[in-house]
């Protein structure tokens, strides 16, 4: 096979130039276009040095993203320098690569970088100058597009160079299993930082999550749905950590579409539950190596039917898997053996100054009297006669450990330096149903024992690793590297017919036993012994968790069990480094306090504070109340970005009355501890609710249980609060078509989404509550400053103006947010159910100079999100929506609250004018 690709520069290149206008990198603080990313990369030219490797120090984000990528467009390798390791390794790296520049995503920390390099800071190349056609460098497919890293179990990792030519083919072949389009969003973090490349190359968004977002399943849902992800890849250990803390509905309620898995063998409980919690997304298994970056995809749609091993798929094109007995011969088709790959133009050329690791690693070996360079990939497996690759497990010299590589011939050498051993087995075991651990067993004669004993009180056997030989090895090591236990044998066991370690006669772990009732000790303590497979009694009351040897992902598993025991949300920071005992003060304190919002002021409830709707009745709101009234805003636990958000939506206006509440809909009294729900009751007159799950993939008897539930919620609130309830209901509980629409009840379309469905249920429950309520009917709402990214028609419009094409007997109502928000605030209050259609009349745009297709032909060539052209082909009325709707109740009820013309709730010809840049009034219908 010699098909060649345009090298992965010009791919990006082209990229820039196609979809200039759309997000490229988004993170929490800072987002680029694809016009302004290639402005950054040409103002990175003249510092990047074609063919030299750099590094760019910092967690994944927007910074980070662009400078990679404009090391990748401008032909220059990097490294990624994590700020989480240790200082020496970060020199290490540098040093192994002869790394004069640090580029620096974020602020470093004193000491951590080494004083010789050139440290430039990747903010200073923002606002560059406009580059309309960026002129990608000038790369050869061998040549490396970035470097590897490895888990540096010695210290000193191990850097893999990956050529161009290797991603090129790797990257084309894998859009073939899960491909990529414009508006497409993409969330990455750490573990798939390489992973950025791919869809940029395709028009689509990539999305970047802080820490605290990563490591609190609660905080990783909500920026997942806040940022409307349709795809993330995790390590298994990872993805099952998110999945532990998210119940069914939560889960499901995530936009995710696609789901890739990578980095460890990925079992069929795990498939399974990510199968019931998320249905709407496929999920993926991805069969990688760094030194070969990528090898095989695959669906996983049912469980294994194997009873060992894990099928990964067959190897891609330009990879031939080939498995090796003990004396380096081929196994025939279906014989287990040691796995390797064999490929020019997919492995890579070794290690860095290493050429007796490469050596060991890309091995020589003749078959059938040829000469044919391996990568041993240190997995046993087997390739059945199809080509269907079995994975069966790790081999003795590469560990797996909840994600993480560990190569145990380095981590010997390590331990070497700090314990006194003979022979040593490091090996990972699984402590029941619990966590994994990495044990290390080892042999020792009676001078080492005793050296063992005398400085670090090991006392033989088996014993948990004490706290000072952890913390000497913590600084030389990744966390994750650090063996939780250590144990002596007599003699290493040896297979009988291989003559090798058997690996099944290790013994267990004798974990502490868990059946004396610790329930008297804070949970704290209790769930930190657990998960660090200790007694409680181990536990220093007085260190942190990291301190005591948990690591990151460890972290995840300990806020998830403690925001169950304390019913509060847990700061990953806090869970991470506060001492213990701390930690406990601080969760119970909030358990028993509640919210740290002071719930003493009069004032208005109201949902769906931080949606496009939300955010203008928040303004709407602050503008009409009285001075001495405030806001209480529902927001989920964990929604970093809330504060910041509503007062983004506040601006201008005074801050201080803006009160959050951290709840949820979908929990009695939203979770709110009895006292702050009582006093919260006692204070508001009024609630409106514009929260609404809308996931139009979503099934609509799923929709309609939550709807139910959420609104049960609601209405409870009001019957509490003798409140009067708003609630922003959808044009869409009626069919597109026909009319008019009267302003009553409304019977549930039979073939309308289940987000109509969802509203229409919502409807009659309020309407059988008795409760004095305001149901407004809403269609498509647009804000002519700012256009919400998430509405269909203005997804439609856009891709008109790109086009400058407009689909046949294109047709939508569409009013104004600051209508909506006005109404919902300012309308009087009246006793029963009042029904209002807030929409005017559909409008059919007509532009000179925009070519008019057939909706067919249209929506093939639309840059649209694969999820909205779907949405599209389903049900072309969508784009025909041509009902109508009685308003006579909305427009008396606007002209009551004095607002004005109702005219005003609409104005389509400044909404076209805006949204597609024309301005001939006369020519617009």
């Amino acid at each position: 096979m010699s098909q060649k690709f345009p090298p992965l520069s010009a791919q990006l290149a082209d990229a820039f130039r196609l979809h200039r206008d759309r997000i490229a990198l988004r993170d929490r603080d800072l987002h680029l276009s694809y016009g302004e990313l290639a402005a950054y990369i040409s103002a990175c030219r003249d510092m990047l040095e074609p063919e030299k490797a750099v590094a760019i120090y910092g967690a994944p984000g927007t910074l980070f993203g662009a400078a990679a990528t404009a090391c990748v467009v401008l032909g220059c390798p990097f490294v990624h320098l994590d700020p989480a390791m240790p200082n020496p390794v970060l020199a290490n790296i540098v040093e192994e690569l002869g790394i004069g520049l640090i580029v620096t995503a974020q602020p470093t920390r004193a000491g951590q970088l080494p004083q010789h390099c050139r440290v430039v800071d990747a903010a200073s190349f923002l606002a560059g100058p406009a580059c309309p056609n960026l002129e990608p460098g000038r790369v050869a497919p061998e040549h490396p597009i970035y470097l590897v890293a490895t888990s540096g179990t010695t210290g000193r990792p191990k850097c893999i160079p990956v050529t161009h030519d290797a991603a090129s083919l790797s990257y084309e072949w894998r859009d073939a299993y899960t491909p990529y389009a414009p508006g497409m969003r993409v969330g990455v973090y750490i573990f798939a930082i390489w992973e950025m490349f791919r869809p940029l190359r395709n028009g689509a968004e990539v999305c970047f999550p802080v820490l605290e977002d990563l490591l609190s399943p609660q905080a990783l849902a909500g920026f997942i749905t806040e940022h409307d992800l349709h795809e993330m890849l995790f390590t298994p250990s990872f993805f099952e950590k998110m999945l532990q803390g998210l119940d069914h509905q939560r889960a499901a309620a995530l936009p995710l579409r696609r789901i890739i898995l990578n980095g460890e063998v990925v079992s069929d409980r795990l498939a399974a539950e990510a199968r019931a919690k998320l249905p709407e997304a496929a999920l993926w298994n991805l069969y990688s190596i760094c030194e070969t970056h990528d090898i095989c995809m695959s669906r996983l749609a049912g469980p294994s039917r194997r009873a060992e091993g894990v099928s990964v798929g067959k190897a891609m094109p330009h990879l031939r898997a080939v498995v090796l007995d003990d004396h380096d011969r081929p196994c025939p088709p279906g014989t287990p053996g040691l796995l390797h790959f064999e490929g020019p133009r997919m492995l890579g050329p070794g290690y860095v100054n290493r050429p007796e690791e490469t050596a060991r690693r890309f091995r020589e070996v003749v078959i059938d009297g040829q000469s044919a360079r391996l990568y041993d990939t240190g997995d046993r497996g087997l390739v059945e006669a199809d080509g269907e690759i079995i994975v069966m497990g790790r081999m003795a010299h590469m560990l797996k450990l909840r994600g993480y590589s560990i190569q145990t011939r380095e981590l010997t050498e390590t331990m070497a330096e700090f314990l006194g051993f003979s022979h040593a087995i490091p090996w990972v075991r699984q402590d029941g149903d619990q966590d994994q651990m990495l044990v290390f067993y080892y042999t020792a004669d009676s001078d080492q024992s005793a050296a063992n004993l005398t400085q670090w009180h090991i006392p033989g056997g088996q014993c948990r690793i004490p706290e000072p030989l952890a913390r000497r090895l913590r600084a030389v090591l990744p966390a994750y590297c650090v063996p939780s236990y250590l144990v002596q044998l007599d003699e290493i066991p040896i297979h009988a017919v291989s003559g090798k370690c058997n690996y099944a006669a290790l013994p267990e772990i004798l974990a502490p036993s868990r059946q004396d009732d610790h329930s008297h000790l804070p949970a704290s303590l209790r769930h930190a012994a657990r998960i660090l497979c200790c007694e409680p009694s181990e536990i220093d009351p007085g260190r942190s968790f990291s301190e005591l040897g948990g690591d990151s992902l460890m972290c995840v598993d300990l806020i998830v069990s403690l925001e169950r025991e304390y019913r509060t949300r847990v700061d990953f920071d806090r869970a991470l480094n506060l001492p213990l005992m701390r930690l406990h003060e601080l969760l119970a304190e909030a358990n028993l306090g509640g919210t740290t919002e002071t719930f003493d002021r009069r004032g208005i409830f109201l949902t769906g504070a931080t949606g496009f709707l939300g955010r203008h009745v928040l303004a709407e709101a602050l503008r009409r109340l009285p001075g001495d009234q405030v806001v209480y805003c529902l927001v989920r636990p964990g929604l970093q970005e809330a504060r910041a958000r509503l007062e983004a939506a506040a601006h201008g206006l005074p801050r201080d009355r803006v009160i959050l509440v951290e709840g949820a809909l979908d929990q009695p009294d939203f979770g709110l501890a009895p006292r702050d729900y009582a006093a919260l009751c006692a204070r508001i007159g009024q609630v409106i609710h514009c929260a609404a799950t809308v996931n139009l993939a979503l099934g609509r008897s799923q929709m309609e249980a939550w709807s139910l539930a959420e609104t049960q919620t609601i209405l409870k609130l009001c019957r509490d609060s003798g409140a009067d309830l708003r609630f922003s209901s959808s044009s869409a509980v009626f069919p597109g078509q026909g009319g008019p629409h009267p302003e009553r009840p409304a019977n549930i379309s039979g073939d309308g989404s289940g987000y109509g469905a969802a509203k229409a249920v919502a409807e009659a429950q309020i309407a059988a509550s008795c409760i004095a309520a305001l149901i407004l009917r809403l269609p498509s709402l647009y804000d002519l400053d700012a256009p919400n990214p998430r509405d269909l028609y203005e997804n439609v419009l856009t891709a008109c103006r790109e086009m400058r094409a407009l689909p046949q007997g294109l047709s939508f109502p569409m009013t104004d947010v600051r209508a909506a928000a006005a109404l919902l605030v300012a309308a009087r209050p009246a006793a029963g159910t009042r029904f209002c259609n807030l929409v005017a009349p559909p409008f059919t745009p007509q532009c000179e100079g925009y070519e008019v297709l057939p909706i067919e032909e249209w929506l093939h060539r639309a840059p649209l999100t694969e999820g909205i052209r779907k949405l599209i082909a389903a049900d072309h009325r969508m784009l025909c929506a041509t009902a109508h709707f009685d308003n006579a109740a909305a427009r008396n009820h606007w002209e009551q609250a004095g607002l004005g013309d109702f005219a005003a709730i609409s104005t389509p010809e400044r909404l076209i004018a805006a949204r597609l840049g024309y301005h001939r009034e006369p020519a617009l219908t």
